[in-house]
């Protein structure tokens, strides 16, 4: 391992600085290439048996494909040292140089990396055809176009061999892009960064490798020796790095990470800047702007997701820090009745049974707003099971008015409830709609409530007024939405999580019914309203669970 690294950066340095006869740079650069490429294929192979799973067959690969390299300058030493004549082009090495790229691709995509959500993905996978395009143009306007030599004498080997060079190159050059846009649960991934650089490397020897031969300078042992000796010496190093435990991150990692975001579209840039550059001092209006657009848009895109960063943290500051509002008021309840027992140990059978019975009512409640915010938030509320039976209208607005209980005492509220009337649904679920309905009225209103009930032949229609300032025409149909609040949207007084509404319109479409709003003729607030079948209503259909469609409210 020491050696191996040793002999890299001793030959690295006497190639680069080109120290001794041409012929001693040539003798080194035949003997020490291949010792340093082969013994750091072995190295990353030893440390990947140190890996288990995914993560193995990955740094395995990256051996296999830095071992054929090595293998194949295995054969160019062995025809330069001991058979003068010149190296079979194409022949075997060309074949094992040519595997090496595919394979170290492969085992970049092999790398394991957190998972992540499928919007999240289509976003990555955007970001790096963004890149790998640009990346593409921009290298086949320095290097491609002269590399790439398809001649119609040729055999189809050598065809095939004269394009996957430079095609090579290219895969490497967007696997370094995959491994910066990577997503790791490592602190620092040294070892990607590492090798990264390895494959950085061994890009810039080929292409200037391709230069050199074009222009009939290269000679064996040149300056460019040292480039992929240093490439080879830093799969040493990764492989190094490899046999040590990695260390995991401290902190939960953030999908939109700076650096992955810029990898690509810093070639993006790259490709206008090359653009306006060749074009010279010829550069249209149109050619100008595009590109001034398109930085623009990049620049815009990296401010969007800030945006929407503090948006997201913002509506989950403001859902944490109202949410006990709405779970505040069966808690003050049980609490309230929990106390009443506990200090009064005389107390009346009948009223502990019924305190008793109002407590477990309260807890009923309790858990369902808790699941309702959970289903709501996972959209899974529409496949609630629902508990059908015959329900009195005036009997489920005095449980909703109970259920509110001190709150609902401290303000003004009156019933004008038709008599007689029954609908068939569930209880717990309809008199959950009823108290969002009035827990708005209470907080947004001034004190005073009114509910009124009353039958159209076919529908039971259940209103509930107040007497505060209404709703603006501009948030009639946003405010039906999940956690949005209307004109409080960005107020925390009065609280409010913003889902009372979409829960109430979910509910009562599980049950076939309407639900909606309107000025308040009454009390000259609001005025919100549900729509419901009549029991004796055989016309209108009811559900045993919700699969209704919200393109259907």
């Amino acid at each position: 391992m020491v050696i191996v690294l040793g002999v890299a950066a001793v030959g690295s340095l006497v190639l680069g600085a080109q120290l001794g006869s041409t012929d001693a740079l040539s003798l080194l650069s035949d003997v020490v290439i291949p010792l340093v490429s082969v013994g750091a294929a072995a190295l990353l192979v030893v440390a990947a048996s140190h890996r288990r799973g995914r993560e193995m067959v990955a740094w395995v690969l990256f051996g296999i494909g830095v071992g054929c390299w090595g293998t194949g300058e295995l054969i160019w030493s062995w025809y330069a040292l001991f058979n003068s004549g010149a190296v079979p082009y194409p022949g075997l090495a060309d074949i094992f140089y040519v595997a090496g790229y595919p394979i170290i691709f492969a085992g970049v995509l092999l790398l394991p990396h957190l998972q992540s959500g499928r919007w999240e993905r289509v976003r990555i996978t955007l970001d790096a055809l963004a890149g790998t395009v640009a990346l593409t143009a921009i290298t086949w306007t320095f290097y491609l176009r002269g590399a790439i030599s398809i001649n119609a004498n040729a055999t189809l080997l050598e065809n095939a061999v004269n394009l996957a060079y430079p095609v090579g190159d290219l895969i490497l050059l967007v696997g370094l892009l995959m491994i910066f846009t990577r997503r790791s649960e490592l602190q620092f991934d040294g070892r990607l960064l590492v090798i990264g650089a390895g494959m950085a490397l061994t890009v810039a020897a080929d292409m200037t490798y391709v230069l050199l031969l074009n222009n009939g300078s290269y000679v064996d042992g040149a300056a460019v020796d040292a480039i992929w000796l240093g490439g080879y010496g830093l799969f040493a190093l990764g492989a190094v790095l490899l046999a040590a435990p990695p260390r995991i991150r401290d902190q939960v990692d953030r999908s939109n990470r700076l650096a992955a975001i810029v990898a690509p579209y810093s070639v993006v840039v790259a490709l206008f800047a090359v653009t306006l550059a060749a074009s010279g001092g010829r550069a249209t209006m149109l050619q100008a702007s595009t590109a001034v657009v398109g930085l623009m848009i990049i620049a815009r895109q990296g401010v969007g997701i800030r945006e929407t960063r503090q948006v997201v943290e913002k509506h989950r500051n403001d859902l944490v820090a109202s949410i006990s509002h709405e779970l505040r008021t069966p808690l003050t309840a049980m609490s309230g009745f929990v106390d009443i027992l506990d200090a009064s140990p005389d107390l009346d059978p009948v009223e502990r049974a019924e305190i008793v019975g109002i407590v477990a009512s309260q807890t009923k409640h309790l858990t369902r707003i808790v699941g309702d915010l959970v289903d709501v938030a996972r959209d899974s509320l529409w496949a609630v099971a629902l508990n059908h039976e015959e329900i009195d209208v005036a009997g489920l607005v005095g449980t909703a008015t109970e259920i509110l209980g001190a709150e609902a005492a401290s303000a003004r509220i009156t019933t004008h409830i038709e008599p007689g009337l029954t609908i068939t649904g569930d209880r717990g679920r309809l008199s959950q709609a009823l108290v969002n309905y009035l827990t708005n009225a209470l907080r947004y209103g001034n004190g005073v409530v009114e509910v009124c009930s009353r039958s159209t032949g076919h529908e039971v229609i259940v209103e509930v007024h107040d007497n505060g300032p209404g709703i603006a025409k501009k948030f009639d149909l946003v405010i039906w939405e999940r956690f949005e609040r209307g004109a409080h949207t960005y107020l925390s007084d009065p609280p409010g999580s913003g889902l009372g509404l979409a829960i109430v319109r979910q509910l009562v479409a599980a049950h076939g019914g309407r639900s909606g709003h309107h000025p308040s003729e009454r009390l000259g607030g609001a005025c919100f309203w549900i729509a419901l079948p009549m029991t004796n209503d055989r016309s209108i259909q009811l559900y045993d669970s919700l699969e209704w469609s919200p393109s259907a409210a």
